[in-house]
């Protein structure tokens, strides 16, 4: 059994390539950074793009620093709303991504893009030795609190820069009445 890890519900967002980021918002747009998150290097723009199929749209923000391949994060009830069969996947991994288009200010894009993130818990090098685990390993995660619950099959990943964190998408939060300060343990490293 390992310490508390925090518990993020992660809303759904875009993180855009430079060349995707130029057409939606013009060539040298740099972004307006709104608030730094909770992961080392990385945060959230004031910017947001409309993600579409055929005449259905959300507004996702993008989160930043720019990526080499732009991705589309959504919980599945967003995918249902918008009739894309998007594969549930590690963050990263766009094999079989359902398509789209985006569109800003400046322009629109078609891309093979959009996942349904699984869930996953962030953990530095150091941190992921103790627990003996390594980068793209699953585990089970018991959630702590007013209303516990486990999850199977999540996903660690492994960075030097990371703090820990165990970050769940918008519709896992709401099946698993999971609000407020939340912490998590890892039940089980050998999944």
């Amino acid at each position: 059994m390992s310490r508390p890890i925090p518990v993020e519900i992660i809303p759904s967002h875009v993180h855009l390539s430079h060349e995707d980021h130029a057409k939606l918002f013009g060539p040298g747009h740099a972004g307006t950074i709104s608030h730094a998150l909770s992961q080392h290097g990385q945060y959230a723009y004031e910017e947001t793009v409309e993600v579409s199929k055929l005449k259905r749209s959300i507004t996702l923000r993008v989160l930043g620093p720019e990526r080499t391949q732009t991705q589309v994060e959504l919980t599945p009830s967003e995918a249902a709303l918008l009739d894309l069969k998007a594969p549930l996947a590690k963050s990263g991994d766009l094999t079989g991504a359902a398509e789209c288009t985006l569109k800003g200010p400046k322009g629109k894009v078609k891309v093979k893009a959009v996942i349904i993130p699984k869930p996953h818990i962030h953990l530095s090098d150091v941190e992921a030795k103790q627990l003996q685990l390594v980068n793209g390993a699953t585990v089970r995660v018991e959630i702590l609190g007013e209303h516990p619950a486990e999850l199977a099959g999540v996903v660690v990943r492994v960075h030097p820069t990371y703090r820990p964190g165990l970050h769940v998408h918008g519709d896992i939060a709401r099946e698993y009445w999971l609000t407020g300060v939340l912490h998590a343990r890892i039940r089980d490293t050998h999944e």
